[in-house]
Order: structure tokens, then sequence, then C-alpha cells
């Protein structure tokens, strides 16, 4: 039974902190916003008043937080784990955070005697609400090993990719492909429309071809057709996710043309489009400049995730 401490209780974080609290650890979390916690504490967790009390009571501290400059404030601020954890200590970042960051703030730790790992997820609220995350791991063998119990907790499909950093960069990467194949599926699924096609036809004959993908199992007949837009993810963190990736290939000098291009789009939609949008929101961008849209009334979509 370990002591571990959870910071950052949002749409995701609080279904993985629940899975922790669930297979017997002690669970100590901590967030800004208190009606996040409440349902946490009904369950049995320990809230922190503040960092320096999370820090100070676990060898153990998760956080799962928006981008690396919160993660930044939170490690290294007045009161932070930096200065709260006893060495040994290990801090696992499951935020989206970039890996550059990441890579610095890793080194600060250890110059600490603590250990930061990268530990990204994919899988949305539903994953995390059911234990299914895809977890991308970046650090060494054997911290990876350490923390694999308690990743097992709250994901499926748990893989070690690389060295610190290495986690961050897979899930930005992984979240760019995602962008690019919601936005090539939202182009298509308006077209089709254009065209006269039925758009149930349409997608249950692509799921059934070379064209399928996630957005075409679950986004569109989930969040898109029925208009919820309700997945959990914003629009915002996305781009974030698809700059991270124009950025690194900056660094590395690789080529990104799609990507770019991609960049540019959704940032005109997060700029054109509603306060916080869902991501699955995209749609709704390319609805105007068609004056088309994608609502079907008639049809329940309930199709198979593949």
């Amino acid at each position: 039974m370990l002591n571990i401490g959870f910071i950052g209780i949002g749409q995701m974080g609080r279904w993985m902190a629940q899975h922790l609290l669930e297979s017997g650890n002690h669970l100590t979390v901590f967030d800004t916003n208190q009606d996040a916690i409440r349902p946490l504490e009904e369950k049995g967790a320990l809230v922190a008043p503040t960092l320096q009390d999370l820090g100070g009571k676990n060898e153990i501290v998760i956080t799962m937080l928006p981008n690396s400059k919160i993660v930044q404030s939170v490690v290294t601020g007045t009161g932070g784990l930096l200065s709260s954890m006893k060495p040994g200590g290990i801090i696992i970042d499951m935020s989206s955070s970039y890996v550059l960051s990441t890579k610095r703030l890793a080194q600060e730790c250890k110059d600490k005697g603590l250990t930061l790992i990268d530990a990204p997820v994919s899988g949305g609220v539903k994953g995390a609400k059911e234990a299914t995350l895809t977890i991308m791991v970046g650090g060494r063998k054997e911290d990876f090993m350490k923390v694999l119990p308690i990743l097992q907790c709250m994901g499926k499909t748990i893989n070690l990719v690389g060295e610190t950093g290495a986690g961050h960069a897979l899930k930005a990467i992984n979240n760019y492909l995602s962008a690019a194949s919601l936005y090539a599926t939202t182009e298509a699924m308006i077209l089709a429309k254009k065209l006269g096609i039925d758009l149930t036809v349409a997608l249950e004959t692509i799921n059934k071809s070379s064209g399928q993908s996630f957005s075409t199992h679950y986004k569109f007949p989930t969040f898109i057709l029925p208009r919820r837009f309700n997945s959990g993810f914003s629009l915002d963190l996305l781009l974030k996710d698809v700059k991270m990736v124009t950025a690194l290939a900056s660094d590395t000098k690789v080529p990104v043309f799609l990507a770019a291009v991609i960049e540019q789009i959704y940032e005109a939609a997060c700029s054109t489009g509603e306060q916080s949008p869902d991501h699955t929101e995209i749609v709704k961008f390319l609805e105007k400049l068609c004056d088309l849209s994608l609502e079907d009334k008639e049809h329940q979509f309930n199709f198979d995730i593949h």
C-alpha cells in the first residue's frame, strides 16, 4: 500500500485518482477547484490544504495538469514539490507537457534527489473512467518498473517508449495524428453530405474500408453527428499539442508540411469559434465556411469502437 499524491482533479484526473484509491492506496489530492475534489474526499481520499502539505506526506506524486508552465510552477514554485518531497521520491507527470521543459525539470528534480518520469495518457474521459488508458512512459527502465503497478491501476496499455521526455513527445505526435485525422474526416463528411450521401451509410461503409479511423468509428458517431461535442478534451489543448509537434520538428530540423497546415486550421478554428470549445467542434469551423450542417436528427449512431 503506497502513499500517493495526485495534483489536478479534472475530467480525466478525477477518474484516474479514483482508480488509485479503489486499488487500496492511501491517496491525497490537491486542486484549486474544491468542487472537483469533493467526490474523491467522500470516497476516502485525503485533501491537502497546500502543495507543500501534499509533497511532504507522499513518496510518489502524480501531476495531471493542462501544460508545462503549470507543472513547472507546481514542482519548482514556492512551497512546491521540490521543497517538500523527501529525497528518493518520484514525480509522475501525466500531463501533456513540452519535451524540452520536461527534460529540464527532470534534471532539477535529480539535483534535489527526486526522480521525474513523464507518463502522458491517451483515451480521453472514457478511457480514464474505464481504466483503459494508453500510457506512454519516458524514463529509466528501473524507475518504470517501480511505478508500473501504479500506472496499471489507471491504464491498460502501458509502454516505456524511451528516455525522459519521450512519453511527452509521443503523446504530442499521437495527438497531431488525431487532429489531422479528425479534420480530414470532417472534410470528407461535409463533401459526402454535399453530394447527397447518407452519412450513416458513409460511416458504416468507411469503417469497413481503408479510410477508417478512430474519428470514423468513435468521434463522429458519438460526439459530432448527435451534436453532443462533449468528449472532455478542448480544442485549445489539441492545438497546443499540434504546436508542440511543429516546435519539436523545428528544433530537430524535420520538415512537417502537413502539421504546419493543421496547426493553421486549428488556430483559425480557435480564434473564430466559441469560448473553450470541445475539440470535436472543429467541425463547426468548416460547416460555417461551407454553410452546411452535418446534423442528422433522423438516425441513431451506435457503431462498434475498434
